[in-house]
């Protein structure tokens, strides 16, 4: 009977009775229970997703060289590896560091994948560009995917948390009953016996503390290996950007093309996850190791989150080159002379700034300012300023007062200032140095007596330890130095004594000094504008070729960073000192600004005896 069942079920006609499997993957279903069908698969899903396959190998191959390192960043410990990078002590690193690194070591990288190295760590990063990579991208290059370390720099939100952890892990052990962090004094080095001090359990702890995460210095073998290290990196970095420029030269493929395959992965949400990137890999017969399943999550979703956004998705597969001396229309003659003018003015800046160091010393501004103001206009003209370097017969012509007027007005943009009517900002901008305390309290104020205001708080009275307000002494009380913090009621010594007037009259030996500071003014401002004039006779008065600086220097961006200048520097390898490149941003950036934009890059290059300031 059942020979006779078996065959009667087998002669039954399959499509009649067997009911039709509509996927033949067990993990993909189309039904109200399970992900909502795909959408129609685009032209070139096959080819993007083989592109995410050859950025996980890129990856896997990056993780592989920091197996050169060791574990736990090698002997001498992470905080000396950054600090290799990182000579200066800034709290960052720049691709000018890493260049600096392999220029030592003769390694034979280009600049190029350097910066490439910095575009990958902000693309995994998020956010906002930065330019630069801080203590934990720095971690991230270095400890691997896997590692303890590695986890720690992607979950601290700051550096300073960073180094506490990594500190943490490295110079102390868990307790095996309850997993508090236990580490020995250096005294019991000798005894790794130690007591749990949250639940009393007795162990053997074989790490003994010190002060600080800082340890010894990188060792000769150490900055080689890193510097192996980088290289390695920017090698995987320069590839993982040609893979981005060989899917942009794809046929048919477009910005559409990157949406569309984004909402097939996800099915129409606004996210996917790793269960969708692996069905889309499955749909298109596209294998997979977990590793590499691993490493493209990690570079897709920033600090391993939930989910994959369309704009993290678009980021990691877009082409954005980077600028080269070929993307710029303008000859590389011409992109010269307009970079070596700016380090020229940055020199003559700095030969100014050293000059100021010859001005009156213990005057207030207002008894300069005064001197030169007997009228009481409340500002100062360019005949001011001539009628004192007549008195002393300086060699300073009439027209380079003037033109020190103009330049010093160019560089504040003081919105109530009137072209040619110097006001006590711009002239306590003349007078002090610019890494002056002084200097620094006079830029942001708005008005000529906000400027008083600071100067006076600066010379009369001195910050609090603890809370940072300003405290003065009554000028009855001088003969006692203690005073209260009226804020926080902090008792401290205080020298300064208050006085309700100001310093007036100046002696001969003081107005000498001050005009020796205005003849350096005066002569620095002529050298600037004869560079100016010559660069305009250069250009032909083509305002094109200054616009393809600028976008050369922006990137094709709408405005330019200071680390965009530091490359463009070390691509036309000139060499500038930190000094000279701060006061070459002090004189473009505006105030407060990060940026500077194409208006406050021309106006700093175009002649102002021609066409005046703009």
């Amino acid at each position: 009977i059942c020979k006779i069942q078996t065959r009667a079920v087998m002669g039954l006609s399959p499509r009649a009775h067997v009911p039709h499997l509509l996927a033949p993957d067990p993990f993909y279903f189309k039904g109200s229970l399970c992900v909502p069908p795909r959408p129609d698969e685009p032209r070139i899903l096959k080819t993007i997703l083989q592109a995410m396959m050859r950025q996980a190998a890129w990856d896997s191959e990056a993780e592989d060289a920091k197996a050169m390192i060791g574990p736990g960043a090698g002997g001498c410990g992470m905080a000396a590896l950054f600090k290799v990078l990182d000579p200066l002590g800034k709290g960052y690193v720049l691709d000018t560091d890493l260049l600096q690194l392999t220029k030592e070591h003769e390694a034979n990288v280009p600049f190029a994948n350097l910066c490439a190295i910095v575009q990958e760590v902000e693309l995994c990063r998020g956010g906002r560009p930065m330019g630069y990579m801080s203590f934990r991208d720095v971690g991230k290059l270095i400890f691997p995917i896997t590692s303890k370390e590695h986890k720690a720099m992607c979950d601290a939100t700051s550096d300073e948390e960073a180094r506490s952890v990594l500190y943490i892990l490295h110079f102390s052990e868990p307790c095996p009953q309850c997993g508090f962090r236990i580490q020995r004094d250096s005294d019991s080095a000798g005894c790794p016996s130690v007591v749990c001090s949250n639940c009393k359990a007795p162990f053997r702890c074989f790490v003994v503390g010190r002060p600080s995460l800082e340890g010894p210095g990188a060792t000769a073998a150490d900055r080689f290996t890193l510097c192996r290290l980088v290289a390695a990196l920017a090698s995987a970095a320069e590839n993982l950007q040609l893979d981005r420029k060989r899917l942009a030269n794809e046929a048919g493929f477009d910005q559409t093309c990157l949406r569309e395959a984004f909402n097939y992965i996800s099915s129409g949400r606004p996210t996917f996850d790793t269960v969708d990137l692996r069905q889309a890999f499955r749909d298109q017969q596209i294998p997979v190791l977990e590793k590499e399943m691993d490493l493209l999550w990690q570079r897709y979703s920033p600090n391993f989150g939930a989910g994959v956004t369309w704009e993290h998705f678009r980021n990691q597969l877009r082409y954005d080159p980077t600028w080269t001396l070929e993307s710029c229309t303008a000859t590389n003659r011409l992109l010269t002379a307009v970079i070596q003018t700016m380090v020229r003015q940055a020199a003559t800046d700095a030969g100014a700034e050293d000059a100021k160091a010859l001005g009156p010393k213990g005057c207030p501004l207002m008894a300069l300012f005064e001197s030169l103001d007997p009228t009481s206009k409340g500002f100062l003209l360019d005949n001011d300023f001539w009628h004192l370097v007549q008195d002393f017969n300086a060699h300073t012509s009439f027209g380079s007062l003037c033109t020190m007027v103009q330049e010093v007005q160019l560089r504040r943009r003081y919105e109530s200032s009137l072209p040619g009517r110097f006001s006590v900002r711009e002239f306590g901008v003349l007078i002090y140095p610019f890494d002056s305390k002084e200097y620094f309290a006079l830029r942001p104020c708005t008005s000529d007596d906000d400027a008083k205001s600071q100067l006076y708080l600066l010379q009369h009275s001195e910050p609090c330890p603890k809370c940072g307000i300003r405290v003065q002494r009554d000028f009855e009380a001088s003969a006692c130095p203690e005073v209260s913090c009226p804020k926080c009621r902090t008792s401290f010594r205080c020298v300064r004594v208050g006085t309700g007037h100001e310093i007036r009259g100046l002696s001969v030996q003081a107005r000498q000094q001050l005009c020796r500071v205005i003849s350096a003014a005066a002569q620095a401002a002529e050298e600037l504008e004869k560079d100016r004039l010559r660069l305009s006779q250069l250009l032909g008065h083509d305002a094109t070729v200054l616009s393809d600086v600028f976008s050369f220097l922006a990137q094709g961006r709408q405005s330019f960073t200071l680390p965009d200048l530091r490359r463009a520097l070390t691509h036309l390898q000139l060499r500038l000192s930190e000094r000279n490149l701060n006061l070459m941003w002090s004189r473009y950036a505006p105030y407060g600004s990060a940026t500077v934009g194409f208006r406050d890059f021309i106006r700093q290059l175009k002649p102002l005896t021609k066409a005046g300031p703009i």
